[in-house]
């Protein structure tokens, strides 16, 4: 182990150790009368799959086992969960893993399979194996890291889907200082990411991967002007070496030297340095809030602690919203506009307007009324390459496109303990127009509705609820038109003072598609598919199992013990249609969950 890992896991101790001593904790404070209790759950599963007519769509046979388990010694929480199955063999990062996270009041430690999130710009969610921490005492939050996010998978030669899978092993390291006061809030976050050259013994000449390095840092204020009035701004600024392998010379050693990550990161010829930027100024009313919003990402910013950030865009917003008659009636609103091609550096640019409102409604004590709209505006430029010799006014293209969709649901319920019976509509419809500069003639149109209704009635004293609905889909575009419809029915029952439940639910569909070529051949086809299942649960009613001696100072060990067994019978049938024969699948799992 390197001494710079051995330094970060004494440190991660040393904050634990401490995080139980600020709070002058005394021996006979310790928790004993808390004892030892264990909670949490284990459940494992097989699943079996056939088909008839087509290819098989899944393996045959498939199980899976997982748990979470807690464990509290004496008022230290010590959680543990695990996920293991024969399906981890096609997944070229870890599938199955597992992970302890134990706690006492403000701090926890991480061990294993887990995700932690700095900011949206530097650590966000990326899951890694090794050791975190977070403290997290009176306005303070600490956190810090260190462990590998990617596993060394090797090229094989034989094998080209490699080529997509093949990775260096990856090993990262963060750590993030906030502090919040009075609803202001200060923070900074530093993310450090190497891939290990190494780590691969054979790479090919065709191949594109390279080993990379990536410092990240991030700087956050929240700040109250006035009363009512706030700020927020997140800047953040990374920093990558696309290739760790290239060798610096006089001018690569002189590269970066005026910014702040010169101590993290070697610079050389590969290294580039990107920043991002979002701010927000709002205001709080009695009855209303109302933000504007600014965001800036520079063109390929990229950080390793993220699996994907949208860069190459400068988005700026406002969004009032309104609470009326006691909160009966919401009203909210967003509008902006998004622009790309920051450093025009690409032949076409975008320009992005977007609009949208919603408003939910509660009429009485039957009525729920929700509706909305949104118009998604795109402008798109390809601007011309320039050509001394030749100059066509054709080569700029201007393209308009836009989206604009309504939604709207009703619903009415009523009945009172003994019965109780609603019906929903929910409809939505959405309609697309492109247009160019070149082709001003009527606008290529593609247009989506659909339709949903639902009425159901359940006996609450019977354990009973049933449900049925018709569904409704058209979209037409470019010649092609589909129409889609059918029932759907859904039954529930309990029995045996609920510790059995049972459910049948069956879906049946129409699908017709009308297809006109540019001759004016048209050519229709028709579909239907049959969708049912049965599932059942047994879970019989729950035993305390308590401690040998249950004296005072003693607590159950186990607060409660279940178990369930549950199957699941899932059938499929698709029916024949003029280019693809019929066929069926049967899908049929069995899982059994123990929780305590």
């Amino acid at each position: 182990m390197k001494y710079r890992q051995i330094f970060f896991l004494t440190t991660i101790g040393a904050l634990l150790i401490g995080a139980g001593t600020v709070t002058g904790q005394a021996l006979d404070q310790f928790g004993v009368k808390k004892g030892v209790t264990m909670n949490g759950s284990v459940n494992a599963s097989t699943t079996a799959y056939t088909a008839s007519g087509i290819a098989a769509r899944r393996d045959p046979f498939a199980w899976y086992l997982n748990g979470n388990i807690n464990i509290n010694l004496f008022g230290y929480d010590m959680p543990f969960s695990f996920s293991y199955s024969n399906q981890g063999k096609n997944y070229s990062q870890p599938f199955n893993q597992f992970r302890f996270a134990p706690s006492y009041k403000w701090a926890r430690l991480y061990v294993g399979s887990t995700s932690m999130n700095f900011s949206n710009y530097t650590l966000a969610g990326h899951m890694f194996n090794g050791v975190g921490v977070e403290l997290t005492p009176p306005k303070w939050h600490i956190s810090a890291m260190y462990g590998t996010l990617l596993k060394a998978v090797p090229f094989d030669v034989l094998a080209p889907e490699s080529y997509s899978r093949a990775s260096f092993e990856r090993k990262g390291a963060g750590l993030k200082v906030a502090y919040e006061n009075a609803g202001n809030a200060y923070g900074v976050s530093l993310f450090r990411a190497k891939d290990d050259p190494a780590s691969l013994p054979f790479i090919p000449d065709d191949a594109t991967i390279t080993p990379r390095e990536n410092v990240a840092v991030a700087f956050t204020v929240r700040q109250s002007i006035v009363q009512h009035i706030f700020v927020d701004m997140e800047y953040s600024v990374s920093a990558i070496n696309r290739d760790v392998r290239g060798e610096k010379n006089a001018f690569d050693s002189s590269r970066g030297t005026s910014n702040l990550l010169k101590h993290f990161l070697s610079p050389t010829n590969n290294t580039r340095y990107f920043d991002a930027i979002q701010a927000g100024l709002g205001y709080n009313g009695s009855f209303y809030t109302v933000q504007l919003r600014y965001e800036r990402v520079a063109p390929d910013y990229v950080t390793l602690g993220a699996y994907n950030v949208v860069n190459d865009m400068r988005n700026i917003t406002v969004a009032p919203s309104f609470k009326l008659f006691n909160g009966r009636v919401n009203l909210s609103a967003n509008a902006g506009m998004q622009v790309n091609n920051l450093d025009k550096s690409k032949t076409s640019d975008a320009k992005r307007w977007v609009v949208n409102g919603n408003a939910s409604v509660t009429a009485g004590e039957h009525w729920v009324l929700n509706g909305g709209y949104s118009n998604f505006s795109n402008y798109t430029r390809v601007r011309p390459q320039v050509d001394p010799y030749f100059n066509n006014p054709m080569d700029t293209l201007d393209f308009y496109q836009v989206n604009n969709t309504y939604n709207a649901m009703v619903m009415y319920h009523t009945g009172d303990k003994d019965r109780q019976q609603a019906i929903t509509l929910n409809s939505s419809y959405q309609y697309a127009s492109d247009r160019t500069s070149v082709d001003t003639t009527a606008p290529i149109l593609s247009k989506f509705f659909t339709s949903n209704v639902s009425y159901s009635y359940s006996l609450p004293p019977k354990d009973l609820t049933m449900s049925a609905s018709v569904n409704y889909y058209k979209n037409s575009a470019a010649g092609l038109s589909t129409t889609f419809m059918g029932p759907g029915v859904n039954v529930n029952k309990q029995f045996l003072e609920k510790t059995l439940r049972t459910g049948v639910s069956a879906v049946y569909n129409v699908t017709s598609a009308k297809n006109t070529t540019g001759e004016g051949l048209t050519t229709t086809s028709n579909s239907t598919l049959f969708n049912t299942g049965l599932n059942i649960n047994y879970s019989p009613k729950s035993k305390q199992s308590e401690t040998a001696a249950d004296g005072e100072g003693k607590r159950k060990f186990f607060s409660k013990q279940t178990h369930t067994i549950g199957a699941t019978v899932s059938w499929v049938l698709r029916g024949a249609t003029t280019n693809q024969p019929g066929y069926n699948e049967l899908t049929s799992t069995i899982n059994y969950t123990y929780s305590f």
